[in-house]
């Protein structure tokens, strides 16, 4: 299934090699600056690195989506779509809260903060900040939907070797990160489920070497209240 419209794809955050630790990128919208400085984006980015313009995406995200928002918009029945695809080439087990995916070329469809399941999480699945399993050298596609409502519940992804527990200003221990779905996402446009409009943004990358990493979201507060989970590459 691909909910996803073309803007939203032309839209999407690419990530980029960051050494040889982990998770190789392709260059594409967005890519990084580099860790200190440089900005998010090929010279017209978000910002001019962590530490300044608007720490990577952060200033100027705490509002309801929009048109103009700049990445995609999703409706309350592509939401629902979205949400009732089964993940493929997917083995999920929710007794142990692991989806282990299969193929060279796979998808990951997450949700920040599913209605019906706790408050500053990610979805994957209907399950509730599972380990996400996926092969060496595989392409990830990762989608992100924000189906949060409120002030202060923007959301995004890095992917950082960085483990738990992470500090209020989870980018001070994570960096950039391997790779990322930036700028946040903003929240919903309506309170209601059935009226309101979703931000939704992708990301594509490699993953390169095997090891033990965490999806994270970089909103200030959020990881250390829990919003966070692990990705194993094998």
């Amino acid at each position: 299934m691909k909910p996803f419209t073309k803007r939203a794809r032309i839209a999407s955050a690419v990530a980029v090699v960051l050494g040889a630790i982990g998770v190789a990128g392709a260059q594409g919208y967005g890519g990084y600056g580099g860790m200190m400085g440089g900005g998010y984006g090929n010279g017209a980015g978000y910002g001019s690195g962590m530490m300044g313009g608007g720490m990577m995406g952060l200033a100027g995200a705490d509002r309801p989506v929009d048109a103009d928002w700049g990445g995609g918009t999703m409706s309350s029945v592509q939401v629902q779509a979205y949400l009732a695809a089964t993940p493929t080439a997917a083995r999920i087990d929710a007794k142990s809260d692991t989806i282990t995916y299969s193929g060279r070329d796979i998808t990951i469809d997450m949700v920040a903060v599913q209605p019906g399941h706790d408050d500053q999480t990610f979805e994957v699945g209907g399950l509730t900040n599972p380990t996400l399993v996926v092969p060496a050298g595989a392409t990830v596609h990762l989608n992100l939907v924000n189906m949060d409502w409120g002030r202060n519940m923007e959301h995004g992804v890095i992917i950082t070797p960085a483990p738990p527990p992470y500090p209020y200003m989870a980018m001070m221990a994570t960096g950039p990160g391997l790779a990322q779905v930036m700028p946040l996402l903003p929240w919903r446009s309506a309170k209601d489920l059935q009226q309101a409009q979703y931000a939704s943004l992708s990301a594509t990358f490699v993953a390169g070497n095997a090891g033990t990493y965490w999806y994270v979201c970089p909103t200030p507060k959020h990881a250390e209240k829990g919003m966070y989970g692990k990705l194993v590459v094998l």
